[in-house]
């Protein structure tokens, strides 16, 4: 996985950071569901995910406009409101302006 975007800033990303409840019944489909989705969006640029004892999700975007497309998104509405309801004990989101970026790549 790269972990380089390969845009050229500015552009903005949306740090979502999580824990997750013990019911997980239909999580990883409709994180695959939404992931499929925001490719589509327009502005989507890219997006990079880990999780261990917290989840982070890092989703990069054109403009901040093409963000508040995407979490007013019908189908994505309804995957917010299943994650506050069964899937995640807290999380939290940052929306932040990248200015600069650069990577290394040992390969």
């Amino acid at each position: 996985m790269s972990l380089d975007i390969h845009h050229t800033p500015p552009y903005y990303a949306v740090i979502f950071t999580s824990t997750q409840t013990d019911f997980l019944s239909g999580y990883e489909e409709m994180a695959h569901e939404m992931e499929s989705l925001a490719k589509i969006q327009p502005g989507y640029l890219g997006m990079v995910s880990a999780r261990s004892q917290i989840g982070i999700t890092v989703s990069y975007w054109a403009t901040l406009r093409d963000i508040a497309h995407w979490k007013s998104q019908a189908d994505h509405l309804l995957a917010q409101q299943k994650g506050k309801s069964d899937w995640y004990k807290r999380y939290s989101v940052q929306i932040c302006k990248v200015e600069r970026a650069y990577s290394f790549d040992k390969e």
